[in-house]
C-alpha cells in the first residue's frame, strides 16, 4: 500500500537533529580570496550537504579549519600557495611551530597529518598536480608521505605521516589521578576565598557534587536536567537523563542513584534557583547566571574553576586538578566497590565482570579504558573510602535492627544504644 505525502517537510533530514542548519566554517586568506582547495577539502571531510551536522560533528570540522587555517596563514607568508607545498615546506613548517609555539610532540604529529589528508584530497581532485604520493616507488612527487593504520574500536583506522615528523616522540600522557581528600576539601575551601556570594558558593558546591556522584564529564554535568534532580528527590529515585556527549555512546543517558544527603542539597539549590529565577524552569538547566538566570555556557566553566583555584591559598595543592579528577574518583570508587563486592562471592573473572558492571554504568566504549583504573583502587584512601561505606551501612543495619527489636527497652534506652553504635568507631 502507498500513502502519497502532497506537502512533505524534509528538512529534518538534513538538520540532523539540529533546530536550525549548523554553521559552516569558510577559510578566506588575508586578502579576502576564497581558499578554494581548502574549503574543498572541509567540504569532503564534513559530509557534504547532505550529511553536513551529523558526523563529524560541527565542532569536530569547526576544530579541523581552525589547524588547516593556520598552514594556510603560513604558506602565506612564505608567498606559496597550497600547490607549491614540498618535503620541505613541511619541514620549514614543523621548526617554525617548535620555534614560535612550541606545541608538544603530539599535537604536532596530528597537525602535520590534517595537513597531509588535506594534500592527499587536493591531488585526488587535480589529477594533473604531481602534490603527493603514498606510493614510494613514484620519484617525481612535491611530497612522498606514508600510508599506516592504529587499531581503534576493532577496526583499523588509516591515516598519512610523514618523516619531518616520525623522529618526534609522543609527548607523555600524565598518569591517571583521582581528586583527593586533602584536594576536595582544598577545592571547597577555595570558593570561600573566591567570594562571599552565598548563590556562587551554593553553585561552586552544587557542580563539585554532581561530578563526584555522577562521574560526568563537565559538559555533561552542566546539561543534565534540573527537572530529574527534582524528581529524583521527591521520589526518592535515580538521577536519570544524564546524558552522555562523547565517545562511543554519544547520545546515550545514563542513571545515576545519588545518596540521599546529596540529593537534598542539589534539591536545594535548583529550587533557590527557581525561586529567584522562575523562567529557568523553562530552559531545565541547573547552573544559571547568578544575575540574568540564563544557563551557563561549557566555556564559563572552562576558565572558572581555574580563576577560583589561583585565587586560593591552596593554589599550589590545586595545580594539577580539574574537572575531571572528580571522574577519575567517581569510576575509581565504583571499580573499587565492584571488586570488593565480587571478591566475597567468586574468585572466577572478578576483574572481567567488575568491568562489565562498570561499563554499563559509565557508557565507557571499552574495558581498556577502565582498566586504567584498575591500579588506583589498592590505594590506601580509596580502601578507607570502602572501609568506611561499608562501616555506615553496617551501622546503619544495626541501628534498624534496634528500633525494631522489642525487647522491652524504653525510648530512652534505645537512643542511648543508638548513640553508643554511631560514636563507636567500627560497629
Amino acid at each position: 500500500m502507498i500513502h502519497t505525502a502532497k506537502s512533505p517537510r524534509l528538512d529534518f533530514l538534513f538538520n540532523h537533529g539540529h533546530t536550525t542548519p549548523p554553521p559552516l566554517p569558510l577559510i578566506f586568506d588575508s586578502k579576502g580570496n576564497f581558499c578554494w582547495e581548502i574549503n574543498n577539502y572541509l567540504t569532503q571531510y564534513s559530509g557534504g550537504p547532505n550529511s553536513y551536522g551529523a558526523r563529524p560533528s560541527p565542532k569536530t570540522v569547526f576544530s579541523r579549519a581552525e589547524t588547516l587555517n593556520v598552514f594556510q596563514g603560513y604558506l602565506e607568508s612564505n608567498k606559496l600557495t597550497i600547490f607549491d607545498a614540498t618535503d620541505e615546506t613541511l619541514y620549514d613548517f614543523v621548526r617554525h611551530k617548535q620555534k614560535f609555539e612550541n606545541p608538544n610532540s603530539t599535537t604536532l604529529k596530528r597537525i602535520v597529518r590534517y595537513i597531509l589528508l588535506l594534500l592527499e584530497h587536493t591531488q585526488q581532485e587535480n589529477k594533473f598536480a604531481k602534490l603527493l604520493t603514498t606510493d614510494p616507488g613514484a620519484h617525481e612527487f612535491q611530497i612522498n608521505a606514508t600510508e599506516d593504520y592504529y587499531n581503534f574500536q576493532r577496526r583499523k583506522v588509516r591515516f598519512l605521516t610523514h618523516p619531518c615528523i616520525e623522529n618526534l616522540k609522543d609527548t607523555p600522557i600524565k598518569p591517571i589521578s583521582f581528586i583527593r581528600n586533602n584536594e576536595l576539601n582544598a577545592w571547597h575551601d577555595a570558593i570561600h576565598e573566591y567570594t562571599s556570594n552565598q548563590y556562587i558558593i551554593d553553585r561552586w558546591y552544587a557542580l563539585s557534587t554532581l561530578l563526584e556522584f555522577t562521574g560526568c564529564r563537565i559538559e555533561e554535568a552542566i546539561n543534565i536536567p534540573a527537572s530529574s534532580i527534582i524528581h529524583a528527590f521527591k521520589n526518592n529515585d535515580l538521577v536519570r537523563n544524564i546524558p552522555v556527549l562523547k565517545g562511543k555512546y554519544k547520545g546515550c543517558l545514563r542513571q545515576i542513584l545519588i545518596p540521599r544527603p546529596e540529593l537534598q542539597e542539589l534539591y536545594k539549590f535548583v529550587s533557590l534557583t527557581h525561586s529567584l529565577h522562575p523562567h529557568s524552569l523553562l530552559h531545565d538547566r541547573i547552573f544559571v547566571s547568578e544575575d540574568s538566570g540564563l544557563p551557563m555556557s561549557r566555556t564559563t566553566f572552562n576558565s572558572y574553576y581555574r580563576v577560583v583555584a589561583n585565587s586560593s591559598k591552596h593554589k599550589d595543592l590545586l595545580q594539577e586538578v580539574s574537572y575531571h579528577n572528580f571522574r577519575h574518583r567517581y569510576f575509581t570508587i565504583l571499580v573499587a566497590k565492584n571488586i570488593s563486592k565480587l571478591s566475597k562471592k567468586s574468585k572466577v573473572n572478578i576483574l572481567d565482570v567488575a568491568m562489565a558492571i562498570v561499563r554499563k554504568d559509565s557508557h565507557h566504549a571499552s574495558k581498556d579504558t577502565l582498566s586504567t583504573y584498575i591500579h588506583l583502587t589498592q590505594d590506601p584512601e580509596i580502601q578507607e573510602i570502602l572501609k568506611a561505606e561499608s562501616n555506615a551501612s553496617a551501622t546503619l543495619t544495626a541501628i534498624e535492627n534496634l528500633l525494631k527489636t522489642d525487647d522491652g527497652r524504653s525510648s530512652e534506652e534505645k537512643l542511648a544504644g543508638i548513640m553508643v553504635l554511631i560514636n563507636a568507631k567500627s560497629p
